[in-house]
């Protein structure tokens, strides 16, 4: 009797076990689990359970190693070590534990763009080691910080400097750009220098940035950036697509209306996420006309001195607007070095199933011509402005100079 009782008792301990097994058996996620429906809420809960924890580790695991756009470009195995990482994270008991445990782990990798969103903040670690410092080395100078650009002559002594601003690259399509690129066409007349000011510039969508150079330039220019790996698996696509629905579905909290080229972004998106399902794309695109000119053409542009005053605060496109001008003769750059937010880009997004935790994922690697990695380093000025000092005056300086 105490045998069959024995017996029957491990029975159950191994159904038990087998069950136990199943239960945690990571489930298989597909692309289309990445993409967030109209109907999902993107409240934050403020509890998590273990189990709910390990879930949404595990779809973010997922997301990294089918969608970033950076998995395969990363220096050493900061990517392998990462997702370690993210493995070995504690289950705590609230989601902003688990957002910090989460933005702590994806800060190993050396790619600024890559980030955890908790009620629209990062980790402390992240705030205290990755500070974009602005004014130290002089506020940008626009006059009326409301506005994304402005063009004016400023006078020193004799010489007339086409003075122009640019704090944040909102996309090409936006009204704010209205009148930018004809306004610098008509100031540039007789006046002996330019001064580009992209002081506090937080970054955007670069068009405008590329515009300027190419009339700075004369022609199009080549860029130093010779190749750029766009992800294209469709789990990449997913990520593309729920960046547009999250804009869309803010515009929408706050009343805002839905631009046009936004709709038609979305349905571009969803277009090609469709394709890539299909197999009609390649995983990989391979971009390597970001600027058709050579480097040996001559400047038929602007012939003159040309000042750009950065700082720690410039990032993204800021820093991709700079890159541009590389190969212009008649350029120096004056302030301190950027944020170092260059090598990763066209953001994608995640949410976390359970936590509602956003994780911004680059989508495209970019390459430079000479294979430097600034990432975290940031362009390096021609000219050093010791903070406390002002960018824009120590250019005037060198300008009354010569």
């Amino acid at each position: 009797m105490r045998t069959k009782i024995l017996q029957t008792q491990f029975a159950l301990m191994v159904v038990f076990i087998l069950c136990s097994c199943q239960s945690m058996k990571p489930k298989k996620w597909t692309s289309e689990d990445l993409i967030i429906s109209d109907q999902t809420s993107l409240v934050f809960p403020e509890k998590l359970s273990p189990e709910q924890a390990v879930e949404d580790i595990d779809f973010l695991i997922f997301a990294l190693s089918k969608g970033y756009g950076g998995r395969e470009y990363l220096p050493g195995d900061s990517f392998s070590k990462v997702i370690a990482t993210l493995k070995q994270i504690s289950k705590p008991s609230t989601v902003a534990e688990f957002h910090n445990q989460i933005d702590e782990s994806l800060f190993l990798i050396p790619d600024n763009h890559l980030m955890a969103y908790y009620k629209g903040n990062v980790s402390k670690k992240r705030r205290d080691q990755f500070q974009l410092d602005v004014g130290r080395v002089g506020a940008n100078n626009i006059g009326n910080l409301e506005k994304v650009w402005a063009a004016r002559i400023d006078r020193l002594g004799k010489k007339k400097i086409l003075y122009i601003s640019i704090t944040s690259f909102p996309e090409s399509q936006n009204e704010v750009w209205k009148g930018f690129i004809n306004s610098v066409s008509t100031k540039i007349r007789n006046t002996d220098a330019v001064v580009l000011d992209l002081r506090g510039n937080s970054g955007g969508d670069d068009a405008k940035g590329m515009e300027l150079a190419q009339l700075l330039f004369g022609h199009p220019f080549e860029h130093p950036i010779k190749r750029q790996y766009r992800s294209q698996t469709p789990e990449t696509l997913a990520l593309a697509i729920n960046k547009i629905k999250i804009e869309i579905n803010n515009k929408k909290y706050l009343g805002d209306k839905i631009p046009e080229h936004v709709v038609e972004e979305l349905g571009d998106s969803k277009e090609r996420y469709s394709m890539a399902l299909k197999g009609q794309l390649p995983t990989e695109f391979i971009r390597t006309d970001k600027g058709i000119g050579k480097r040996s053409d001559p400047i038929t542009g602007y012939n003159k001195p040309i000042y750009i005053l950065m700082d720690r605060a410039c990032v993204s496109s800021c820093e991709f607007t700079i890159a541009a001008f590389e190969w212009h003769n008649h350029v120096k750059t004056v302030g301190e070095n950027t944020s170092g937010t260059f090598h990763f880009s066209n953001v994608g997004m995640a949410v976390l199933p359970n936590s509602k935790i956003k994780i911004r994922i680059p989508t495209q690697y970019s390459e430079y011509y000479d294979h430097r990695f600034i990432e975290r380093i940031g362009f390096t000025p021609n000219v050093k402005v010791s903070p406390g000092d002002d960018a824009y005056e120590v250019a005037k300086k060198i300008l009354s100079a010569n």
